[in-house]
């Protein structure tokens, strides 16, 4: 008798079960909306604007850069992205200072990349070390046609406050530091 006591109440259960997942729609659940109050249907914003003053990459420069800046080589490339479009909405942004294209050789292998590699971290540490840049970062991309290490072009970007003040010059040491760490450790193990 308990047994069947048992099994009836369990088929109970599912029954009620089923029967309620059946029709999930019919579920009354009421949101009580005060309509009557003006403010219940309007949502809260809070917008806040940038504190930031004009971007000064946009604007022409009255001073013009000191006697002692080097001449840019056939292989480095100084450019400005225009960041007019972006300015003001994310802050400060990263922009690309120079990029700079570096032969490791025609029959550069792994080991080679792997010295390459130890001279941009190197290189990295030194320019960053001595100037101090904000939003400062490199990308690398492989250039060669036949093999793919051959030629490795390296691009130098800083955000944009820090490309106007010290951005050549922190490119410019970061790419002669890692030429000169990559030589070496060529010269070493040749």
């Amino acid at each position: 008798m308990k047994i069947q006591l048992f099994f009836v109440f369990v088929c109970a259960v599912i029954l009620a079960g089923c029967t309620a997942l059946q029709n999930p729609s019919h579920k009354n659940t009421q949101v009580l909306t005060d309509f009557s109050n003006p403010a219940a249907n309007q949502a809260y914003y809070e917008f806040t604007s940038s504190p930031l003053d004009k971007p000064s990459v946009l604007t022409e420069q009255a001073e013009e850069p000191a006697a002692s800046a080097e001449e840019a080589s056939d292989d480095e490339d100084f450019t400005a992205e225009n960041i007019a479009s972006a300015y003001g909405t994310y802050g400060d942004v990263v922009v690309t200072v120079a990029s700079h294209k570096f032969t490791l050789g025609e029959n550069a292998s792994r080991q080679d990349m792997t010295r390459f590699q130890k001279a941009l971290d190197n290189g990295y540490l030194t320019a960053l070390r001595q100037y101090r840049p904000i939003g400062f970062t490199y990308a690398m991309s492989s250039m060669g046609a036949i093999n793919p290490l051959s030629d490795i072009e390296v691009t130098c970007k800083l955000s944009e406050r820090s490309a106007n003040q010290v951005g050549q010059d922190t490119c410019r040491t970061f790419f002669n530091t890692v030429a000169r760490q990559y030589a070496q450790s060529s010269k070493g193990t040749k």
